[in-house]
């Protein structure tokens, strides 16, 4: 195709293509590729709710990195596109828990209250 589309809310194209890239590599443990390919990638002419998703996986690349700013700055802007993205959905709760679990006791007040937000804690 060529370029992006939105064909029936399909929100098909080289973008959507890249994000699953993104998402495939984490899911496979691969957080370096998933990070590289997520750099290259502008997912703002998506639907918050895609665009979200994309930054759990970027958030989830991180936290396997344990960069764990990075991964809430993702997880934090991702909730600002589509809140219940990342408040229902069990890889974002289990990002945040992997996270505070890292930092514990020193967990930064904001990851604390989207832990909080997303029932976690």
């Amino acid at each position: 195709m060529g370029e992006d589309r939105n064909d029936f809310d399909t929100e098909f194209g080289p973008t959507n293509v890249e994000i699953h890239a993104v998402s495939t590599a984490v899911e496979l443990g691969d957080a370096g590729l998933a990070l590289e390919v997520a750099k290259h990638v502008d997912a703002s002419g998506l639907s918050p709710e895609r665009q979200s998703r994309f930054l759990l996986d970027v958030a989830r690349a991180h936290a396997q990195r344990r960069h764990v700013g990075e991964a809430t700055a993702a997880l934090m802007e991702a909730e600002t596109l589509a809140p219940e993205q990342i408040h229902d959905h069990h890889l974002a709760r289990e990002v945040i828990r992997d996270l505070i679990q890292l930092l514990d006791p020193r967990v930064p007040e904001s990851l604390r209250n989207l832990a909080e937000r997303s029932a976690v804690i």
